[in-house]
Order: C-alpha cells, then sequence, then structure tokens
C-alpha cells in the first residue's frame, strides 16, 4: 500500500469531532502563525535594524560609555575617599592612595564632559528619541562629575 492509502485510513477511523483533530488542527495553526510573525515584524521601519544613522549609533554608544564611566569615577573617588578617611591617622599613607580619589575626580570631569557633549549630540541625531528620565539622569550624573571636578581641589 501507498503511503496515501494508509494516511487515509487512519483519517477515516477516527471521528470527524475527535479531539485528536482538534488538537493537531491546532497545533497546525500555532505552528503556521508562529512562522508569519517575525516577518510581520521585519516590515516594521520602527523595529528595523539600522533604522539609525551610523553617526547617531556612534554618539548614542559614546554617551551610554561615558556615563556610565563617569557613574563608576565617582562611585572610585568616594570609595577611596571613605578608605583615606577611615586610616586617617592609625597607619601612614601611602602617596598612591592619597592620589587615587584626585585621579578619579579627574576622569570623572573629564568623561562627564564627553557625557554632557555626547547627550546633546544624540538628542540632536536619533530619530528614535531616550526617555526622558534616561536623559535627565545621564546629564545629572555627567554634571556632577564635571561639577565635582571642575570646584573640588
Amino acid at each position: 500500500m501507498s503511503k496515501k492509502s494508509n494516511r487515509k485510513r487512519r483519517q477515516k477511523k477516527r471521528r470527524p469531532g475527535s479531539t485528536r483533530n482538534v488538537r493537531q488542527q491546532r497545533a497546525r495553526s500555532e505552528s503556521s502563525s508562529r512562522a508569519k510573525e517575525p516577518d510581520s515584524q521585519e516590515q516594521d521601519p520602527a523595529l528595523m535594524i539600522g533604522s539609525e544613522t551610523r553617526a547617531a549609533e556612534a554618539v548614542t554608544t559614546l554617551w551610554v560609555l561615558s556615563t556610565l564611566a563617569t557613574g563608576a569615577s565617582l562611585l572610585g573617588t568616594l570609595t577611596f575617599a571613605l578608605i583615606n578617611a577611615w586610616i586617617g591617622e592609625q597607619e601612614p599613607r601611602s602617596l598612591a592612595l592619597e592620589m587615587l580619589p584626585q585621579w578619579f575626580i579627574m576622569v570623572g570631569a573629564i568623561t562627564g564632559f564627553v557625557g554632557l557633549i555626547a547627550n546633546f549630540l544624540t538628542t540632536r541625531l536619533r530619530n528614535f528619541q531616550a526617555p526622558f528620565v534616561v536623559k535627565l539622569m545621564a546629564g545629572m550624573i555627567c554634571g556632577l562629575g564635571l561639577a565635582i571636578g571642575l570646584f573640588v581641589k
């Protein structure tokens, strides 16, 4: 017997309203709908990769990295300033340990300045803007790093 005749026999043995038939039909419709979903997402221009210019993506990457570097340098400044204050007069301090907070302040000032400029450029160049709160927090972090670098020691 051929495969077609076997298939027809199996289908004839089942009742037309059996749960197995319904489940098979449901599975077929779900698998076909899953296969169609990525195509519909790819056609939406807002979700397509490459909808931003290369300059906008580069400035956005610079903005995010400089904001993270500024935040990390502020945390480093605070950490080493607390360590220096805790050690205090207990032991003779090394010169390197005393210089670390100033080094972190300098790095924070530089990356804060770059982050503020990149924040402005990102706002100008991108088609799809970052949320307002993200831009505000990044501006505050970068501004704080720059202000501490300019006005502390």
